[in-house]
C-alpha cells in the first residue's frame, strides 16, 4: 500500500508540495518544542533533595522603632541574640514539632542566596554556599550520598568545628571529581592557599524543580553567637536568619499553620521580635513554581504548540476535504472494483501519515544540522543520538496523531460515497 501511496502523491505533486513545505517547516519547529518539553520534564522528576511534608517556616519580624513598646538596647548587647533564641526554643517545645532549623540565605525555592567559588586542579565552579544549623539537615530530609540518615547528617555537621574540613552535595561531588566516594579529597576555595579536606557528601540538593545550574553546593555550620561577634550583626540583621520547623506526623491538618500561630501567639513574642507568618513550605513551593520565569516559558511555548497543531489540523482537514470533492469519480471506481470502505478510508489516512514521513526526512536534516552546530542546551542532558531520536519519535508522533485525526472524517465522508453517485459525476 505505501508504494501505491507513494504513486498517488507523486501523480498529485503540485497540490501536495505546499502541505509537504507546512509539515517540514512545522516538523523543525515542534522538534525544538518537543526536545524542550522532553528536557524539562527530565528536569522536573529529578530529585530536588528536600523533603517538604511536614516542614513550615516561622516568618520572624521586628517591632518598628517608632513603636511605644519598642525596646532600645545599648550598642554590642547580647539581648537581641538571646530574645531571637527564645523565640526558637519555644517553637521547639511545642508537643507538635520535631525540629527546629536554622538557615541564612540558604532556603529551597528562593531567589535569595550566597555564592563563593571552589578549584580543583584546573577545575574553577561558582557555588552555594547553604549555612545552615544542623537541625536543618533534619527537618528537610537530607541524607548523604550513601543513604545516611538525616540524623546522621545533622551530627556530622555538628562535628564540622575545623575551617579545613568541607561538607558537599553529590551533584559538586560529580562536577569536581566525577564520583562522590570522595572523602578526604582535598580542594580550595576560592582565594584560598590552604585546601580544605571533603568530609561529607550529601545527596544531590537543589533550588527547585527547574534548577539546572545551581546543583554545586556546600554546607557550612552556622552560629549565630560567632555570627555576632565576628560580623556585628544587629538587631534588624536577625530577621534575615530563617526559621523552619518539622511537625511529627499526623499531627498536621490543612489550616495548621494558622491555628499553630493562633495558639503560639503570646509565646511566639520576646524583646522586639515576633513570629508575623508561619507558611506551609509546599504553599511556598507551588508560589515559587508558579511565578518562576520557566513555568510563563512553559506556557507559552504550550500555547505556541497549540497554535502550530492547530494549523496542521486545518491544514490538512481542509486539503483532504478538498480532495474527496475532486476525487469522487476516481474513489467511486474503486468502490466498483471491490475496495472496500475500510479500504478507503486506510487509504487516505494512510495518505496523510506518508506525507509527514516524506516532510519530516528533510525536516530531521536540518534539526540534525543544528544540533551539531551545538544549538542545543546540554545543561540537562548531552545532545547526543539517544536524545535525537526520542525528540525525532516524540515530534512525529504528535504530528501524525494530528494528520490521522484531521483525515478521519474526510476519509470517512469518502468512504461512504455510493459508488454509482460517484461515477455520475465521471
Amino acid at each position: 500500500m505505501v508504494t501505491h501511496i507513494l504513486k498517488l502523491i507523486k501523480a498529485q505533486f503540485r497540490s501536495n508540495s505546499w502541505v509537504l513545505a507546512e509539515l517540514l517547516v512545522v516538523f523543525v519547529v515542534m522538534w525544538f518544542m518537543a526536545d524542550y518539553f522532553l528536557m524539562q520534564g527530565v528536569l522536573m522528576n529529578r530529585p530536588v533533595g528536600f523533603k517538604l511534608d511536614n516542614v513550615y517556616q516561622a516568618v520572624v519580624s521586628l517591632r518598628p522603632a517608632e513603636s511605644p513598646s519598642f525596646i532600645q538596647y545599648e550598642e554590642g548587647s547580647e539581648e537581641p541574640l538571646q530574645n531571637f533564641e527564645r523565640i526558637i526554643e519555644r517553637i521547639g517545645r511545642h508537643p507538635d514539632v520535631e525540629v527546629v532549623g536554622l538557615s541564612y540565605y540558604s532556603l529551597p525555592y528562593t531567589f535569595s542566596n550566597m555564592g563563593d567559588g571552589i578549584r580543583r586542579d584546573s577545575i574553577r565552579l561558582n557555588v552555594r554556599n547553604m549555612m545552615v544549623s544542623p537541625d536543618y539537615l533534619q527537618v528537610f530530609g537530607i541524607h548523604s550520598a550513601e543513604g545516611e540518615s538525616p540524623e546522621e547528617m545533622a551530627r556530622k555537621l555538628s562535628e564540622l568545628v575545623s575551617t579545613k574540613d568541607l561538607m558537599i552535595s553529590g551533584e559538586l561531588a560529580r562536577s569536581l571529581f566525577d564520583r562522590t566516594d570522595i572523602l578526604g579529597k582535598e580542594v580550595y576555595m576560592s582565594g584560598d592557599s590552604i585546601p580544605k579536606r571533603i568530609v561529607v557528601v550529601t545527596e544531590p540538593v537543589r533550588n527547585d524543580e527547574y534548577d539546572a545550574g545551581d546543583m554545586n553546593v556546600f554546607f557550612t555550620r552556622m552560629d549565630l553567637t560567632a555570627m555576632q561577634r565576628e560580623w556585628g550583626m544587629k538587631e534588624s540583621d536577625f530577621t534575615d536568619v530563617q526559621v523552619t520547623f518539622r511537625t511529627r506526623p499526623g499531627s498536621t491538618l490543612p489550616d495548621y499553620a494558622q491555628h499553630f500561630l493562633k495558639e503560639m501567639k503570646l509565646q511566639l513574642k520576646a524583646g522586639n521580635f515576633w513570629v508575623s507568618d508561619i507558611k506551609r513550605f509546599e504553599n511556598i513551593r507551588a508560589d515559587f513554581l508558579a511565578n518562576s520565569k520557566e513555568t510563563n516559558n512553559r506556557k507559552l511555548f504550550s500555547a505556541l504548540g497549540v497554535f502550530f497543531l492547530v494549523n496542521v489540523f486545518l491544514a490538512v482537514i481542509g486539503t483532504f476535504w478538498f480532495r474527496v470533492n475532486r476525487r469522487r469519480s476516481e474513489l467511486g471506481l474503486r468502490m466498483a472494483v471491490g475496495s472496500t470502505r475500510s479500504g478507503i478510508q486506510t487509504l487516505m489516512i494512510g495518505e496523510g501519515v506518508v506525507l509527514l514521513t516524506l516532510a519530516a526526512l528533510p525536516a530531521l536534516l536540518v534539526c540534525a544540522n543544528l544540533v551539531w552546530m551545538d544549538l542545543l542546551s546540554a545543561t540537562v542532558m548531552p545532545a547526543g543520538t539517544l536524545r535525537f531520536l526520542v525528540v525525532s519519535l516524540i515530534t512525529w508522533a504528535t504530528l501524525a496523531l494530528t494528520i490521522i485525526l484531521a483525515t478521519w472524517y474526510p476519509s470517512r465522508k469518502a468512504s461512504h460515497l455510493e459508488p454509482a453517485e460517484a461515477l455520475h459525476y465521471e
